[in-house]
This record gives structure tokens, C-alpha cells and sequence, in this order.
């Protein structure tokens, strides 16, 4: 019950990860994001072992094609998973399991790759591939958000023809540093991909400020300070719900 989809900006150079579950706290399962040699994920079964491995198969150089090869090859519980790969240059691979349950599929373009399972259909995915290439000239982070917003509003998940919401949601983009520029995560919430985008753009005025702050805290104000100059009261308030 999850839709993923995993991007790359050609002009930023950005990599990232959006998904969106019933499962709670499934943000913790997008360790194979953190990198900047390439994106690996595991769903309907989620393996976090996959992580390490191929990342540390795609630092060698391997194509997507040839570390989710080895990831299957890897997994005793390959068919009730999904695993997807994306290497550097935004070539994406994904298997699905002949055990996964629901519907499932993908969607693989340039610089993309969208999948999902236990959906109500292939439309969830098209409406998210579509998201993804017309928000072209937004930042990646947006753009993911967005595409999430879109498989959503297409249905989401379903079980037995029944609508199942989102518990969780989260974003992770990376440039080429060891660290991630946006990671942000909804563990447990009734309408989780409104409360990523509600989060998101809270955080959005204050992610340079907090840069800022790391490279050179002595010519930054306080936060307080800062918050005050910058944000309205509005802003401040919502920031306390």
C-alpha cells in the first residue's frame, strides 16, 4: 500500500525520493535515498538491508539494471517486494514481485521512476509521472511533493475497492554532499501527504537561513531573532500546532 517516485533535476543535479503509505514511520526506510551516487528503495515488504548494498554497488558504477539484479538476486523474499534503482544520471530500474499484492507496476522515463502497489490502478501512477514532467522547471523537492499530491487525488491505495488513506509521507533530496538538503517526515497522520505539504512549506523560508547558520553561525541572528524579521505572525503560529 505505497506509491513512490524517485526524481533527478538535470539542471541542479538533485536526486530524490517521495513516498507516501499506510505503513507508519516509513519515512525510516528511505536510508537508500541518503547518497550521492544514486537512490535505492524497497517497498511492499520494505527490505532496509537493500540500503548499503546498493549503494554500495552503484558507488562502483553499476547500472541500475545490474545492482537490482544483484539486490534480487540477494533476497530470499524477492517476489513479495518491490525494489527500484536509480543511478546518478536518472536511469531507473524497478522489479515487482510475482507476490506483491494489490495492483502494482511502474512508470520509468528520463530521470524518473514511479511505482506502486495495492493501488487502484495504473491511473495512480500515469497522474504521478504526469505531475512529475509538467512541474519541470520547479525545484525537485516540489516536484516530488507534487507528484505525490497527484497520485493521491487519482486514488491512491485501495484494498478490496476500499480507499486506503496515507499514514505516512516523507521527501529526501540530495546534492552531491554526504547530507541531505530537504528530509522531512510524516510518521503517523490521518491525511499524512497534506501534513508533508504543510510541513514542507513551513519549512521552506527557514532551510536557507538554517544553511547559513551551519557554514558560518557567528553572522547569523538568533532564531528567535530571525523568526521575528522574516516570518509573519501567521507563520509563527502554525509553526506551533
Amino acid at each position: 500500500m505505497t506509491y513512490t517516485v524517485i526524481g533527478r533535476c538535470p539542471r541542479t543535479h538533485q536526486m530524490g525520493i517521495a513516498v507516501a503509505t499506510y505503513s507508519i514511520a516509513f519515512g525510516s526506510f528511505t536510508q537508500g535515498a541518503h547518497s550521492a551516487f544514486g537512490v535505492v528503495m524497497s517497498q511492499a515488504n520494505g527490505r532496509r538491508a537493500n540500503a548499503p548494498l546498493g549503494q554500495s554497488l552503484l558507488q562502483q558504477g553499476l547500472s541500475s539494471k545490474s545492482v537490482l539484479a544483484t539486490l534480487v538476486q540477494n533476497d530470499p523474499h524477492e517476489s513479495h517486494r518491490q525494489i527500484a534503482v536509480m543511478t546518478r544520471n536518472g536511469s531507473g530500474a524497478v522489479h515487482t514481485g510475482a507476490s506483491v499484492q494489490g495492483w502494482a507496476g511502474a512508470k520509468i522515463g528520463a530521470d524518473y521512476t514511479i511505482f506502486g502497489n495495492v493501488l487502484t490502478g495504473e491511473h495512480v501512477l500515469t497522474a504521478m509521472e504526469a505531475s512529475f514532467q509538467e512541474a519541470e522547471e520547479q525545484p525537485l523537492v516540489e516536484r516530488l511533493i507534487r507528484a505525490l499530491e497527484s497520485g493521491r487525488d487519482a486514488g491512491g491505495q485501495a484494498s478490496k475497492d476500499r480507499h486506503v488513506t496515507e499514514r505516512s509521507a516523507g521527501v529526501v533530496v540530495m546534492d552531491r554532499k554526504s547530507y541531505a538538503a530537504w528530509d522531512l517526515r510524516v510518521d503517523l497522520h490521518g491525511t499524512a501527504v497534506e501534513e508533508l505539504r504543510r510541513i514542507y512549506s513551513l519549512y521552506k523560508p527557514y532551510q536557507p537561513y538554517y544553511e547559513d547558520r551551519e557554514e558560518d553561525p557567528s553572522s547569523c541572528p538568533t532564531q528567535m531573532a530571525w523568526e521575528r524579521e522574516n516570518l509573519t505572525d501567521a507563520q509563527l503560529q502554525e509553526t506551533l500546532k
